[in-house]
């Protein structure tokens, strides 16, 4: 009596324990454990019930362990509690077949060779040979038997599932595209598990989880999981699928809010599985109750958790490509699409327009190869990067902007005509000539940018996209050609006129217009004009004698004479003052520099002297104007023109000042080489004034033979 309440005991303390460590919190392994959990109390009722009196001669403990064994065996083969794929194996088979045939001939070895020798009249030889026969067919047929039973008991069920597993893997490995593959998870769960309805939530922007992919039926209600969302928190770091059974004991899903569980509870979400990589949280699928009732199974939970594996590799893969094309199709300056992105869409959007209308707004920065120069790279940067945000807030909704190249910007108008566009560009036009507003005055008239603007619409001008884009681009050239910051609609009639017209380039075609105003300026002031052509001269020769080849001495020569064409803008009571001037007057005779700017940007086939204008006043130890800059860091051409303006401006005569001695302009150029001009280049100049290199003009004192060697 006492060794069975023992025993009673001690399966029941095993079974305490083997739900505390196993089953508290987990609804999957209180699944599987509760047939061996069910077995081992009718093991206990069957040895309690033995101690009874009246049940003595019954065999209740047999009968109870028989019942355990049925539902371990049942808790190994439908709950799934151990692999036991191993003993479908060919080895496994063999031995167990060997080892039955082994037991079978020690038991019936005896009797039959007794029954064929003395009731058949067989021989011994003859006798044994036979029963081994009998006995290897036996164990062949029990091996063939043993190893289809065991299969189709343990291993049919997991090829099965390698086989989905393995297809999934394939179907999202020919892929990179997102909605594939979200597509295909869909598809391979409701293999698995007949859902009523599955959301599949991915990770967005700013770590937010909305939904991706919905299916089995349609559904209006869109989930968006934040990333401090209760289960997002819950499941990350977690391994394998969590049921809404277990989420539910949790303290964490009691602090969601009432709002967030009825979300839940609405769709009756009954299971979720990670999309997981490592430590990181992709996704999370929902998946409802099963069409037809019915928990959800070790098996399944565990399938699904791994093609949730699965499937987070694939899309980490899809995102990885999404950013790169991404990447590959954005300028990474501006953040605008790109000239790949441009001719993609514009194909695109021509053939979608056909029956519409499209129209092309190209825009090219004026003068940008000259604002880098003056202002660096940087500033640069951050006056296209102004330019792009200018222009995706204006297009926004109604076109699509591009970064063709470093200072050439289009922009997509579907549905636009060629005035509607007329009208846009000029609105982008005004934005980015005063984007720089709110610098200094001096600064904001050398900052300020302008474009000039080419527009085209198909299908009224243009049959094909190129058509279109070379249409815009003649557009562009024609703003260009006639003053810059303008807008030109392209039309036949203009192209007709610039053809029959022609063009030159350079300080030839403008030639008379320079010479136009240079005599204007000298009706104000007659120095202006002898003085231009001085430097010119001087500056060529200089370029000459430090080594700068032709091409270079012209482009000086040319800057000599523009360098102060900005003088027709200053006051004659000014410029032929007797006296010296005030400080407000020097302020508005300082100005010409900016005026000679402005007056050049307009002339574009000479743009390029500009930065020698601009700095032919700046002094080498940076207290010049009016940017203030020094060293090298000032133009060649620009420390150039400074050594020989001063020259010409010494030895001339002026209506507030006699001319100076060559050989007291020598001496100046000595004393202020290294603060007001570049070293070398005055000893350069003063070598070749005192050599007789440079024909100065014949209105200059000629230099004294004692003093030219001083």
């Amino acid at each position: 009596m006492l060794p069975l309440l023992a025993g009673a005991v001690l399966i029941a303390v095993s079974c305490i324990r083997l739900f505390v460590r196993y089953c508290r919190g987990d609804v999957l392994v209180l699944r599987q454990l509760s047939p061996v959990l069910t077995g081992l109390l009718v093991m206990v009722a069957g040895t309690a019930l033995s101690a009874i009196p009246a049940m003595q001669g019954f065999p209740v403990d047999i009968l109870s362990g028989l019942i355990f064994s049925w539902l371990v065996f049942y808790a190994l083969y439908k709950k799934r509690m151990f692999k036991l794929s191993l003993l479908a194996t060919p080895v496994g088979c063999n031995i167990l077949a060997a080892g039955s045939g082994f037991a079978l001939c020690y038991v019936c070895a005896a009797p039959a060779m007794s029954y064929l020798c003395d009731r058949l009249h067989m021989r011994q030889a003859l006798a044994v040979a036979c029963i081994a026969a009998a006995m290897a067919l036996f164990v062949l047929l029990l091996y063939l038997v043993m190893r289809r039973f065991l299969a189709a008991l343990f291993v049919r069920e997991e090829k099965n599932q390698n086989d989905i597993l393995q297809q999934f893997s394939h179907r999202v490995a020919q892929t990179l595209v997102k909605e594939k593959i979200l597509g295909a998870l869909a598809e391979t769960i409701q293999e698995i598990v007949p859902v009523e309805q599955g959301y599949v939530c991915l990770r967005g922007a700013e770590d937010a989880y909305p939904v991706e992919q919905s299916f089995s039926r349609l559904h209006s209600r869109d989930f968006m999981l934040t990333a401090n969302h209760p289960l997002i928190c819950y499941l990350r770091g977690r391994e394998g699928c969590l049921l809404m059974e277990d989420f539910a004991r949790t303290s964490i899903y009691r602090s969601m809010w009432e709002t967030e569980k009825r979300a839940l509870q609405e769709e009756k979400i009954a299971c979720f599985v990670p999309i997981a990589d490592g430590d990181e949280l992709i996704g999370v699928v929902l998946l409802s109750q099963k069409r037809k009732g019915g928990d959800y199974t070790f098996d399944e939970c565990t399938l699904l958790a791994a093609i949730g594996n699965v499937c987070a590799m694939a899309v980490r893969n899809s995102q990885m490509y999404e950013q790169s094309y991404f990447e590959a199709r954005r300028d990474d300056l501006t953040g605008l699409l790109n000239r790949k992105s441009f001719y993609e869409n514009l194909a695109k959007d021509f053939e979608e327009n056909r029956k519409g209308s499209l129209a092309l707004l190209m825009l090219n920065v004026d003068d940008f190869k000259l604002f880098n120069q003056l202002y660096g790279a940087e500033e640069g940067d951050r006056a296209l990067q102004k330019i792009a945000q200018i222009l995706t807030a204006s297009t926004q909704g109604r076109g699509t902007a591009y970064r063709l190249n470093g200072k050439e910007f289009a922009v997509l108008l579907p549905d636009y005509d060629i005035y509607s566009a007329k009208q846009l560009a000029g609105s982008l036009m005004e934005q980015i000539h005063r984007m720089n507003d709110g610098t200094d005055t001096a600064y904001q008239r050398l900052n300020s940018l302008t474009v000039s603007c080419g527009i085209c619409a198909a299908p009224y001008l243009a049959a094909t996209p190129e058509e279109l884009v070379a249409n815009t681009d003649f557009a562009i050239y024609t703003a260009k050609r006639t003053g810059k910051n303008k807008a030109v609609i392209y039309s036949e009639t203009i192209q007709e006129e610039q053809q029959k017209s022609g063009h030159s380039s350079g300080y030839d075609a403008y030639a008379a217009t320079v010479y136009a105003l240079t005599a204007a300026i000298d009706t104000k002031d007659h120095y202006t004009f002898q003085h231009s052509q001085n430097v010119a001269n001087y500056a060529q020769a200089l370029a000459k004698k430090i080594g700068m080849d032709d091409e270079f001495a012209e482009i000086i020569k040319e800057a000599g004479l523009l360098h102060d064409i900005g003088k027709i803008g200053i006051r004659e009571d000014i410029l032929n003052k007797p006296g010296k001037l005030t400080a407000e007057e020097f302020a508005i005779m300082k100005s010409h520099v900016e005026n000679s700017v402005g007056i050049i940007r307009h002339l574009p086939s000479l743009d390029y002297v500009i930065p020698a204008v601009i700095s032919h006043h700046e002094r080498y130890d940076g207290r010049g104007y009016p940017r203030g800059i020094a060293g090298e860091n000032i133009p060649l051409m620009g420390r150039i023109l400074c050594v020989v303006d001063s020259f010409d401006a010494m030895t001339s005569k002026r209506c507030y000042k006699p001319s100076m001695p060559v050989s007291r302009a020598l001496e100046i150029l000595r004393q202020e080489r290294g603060t007001q001009f570049d070293p070398q280049l005055a000893d350069a100049f003063i070598d070749m004034v005192q050599n007789g290199e440079i024909t100065l003009d014949d209105t200059v004192e000629a230099p004294l033979a004692a003093s030219g060697k001083e």
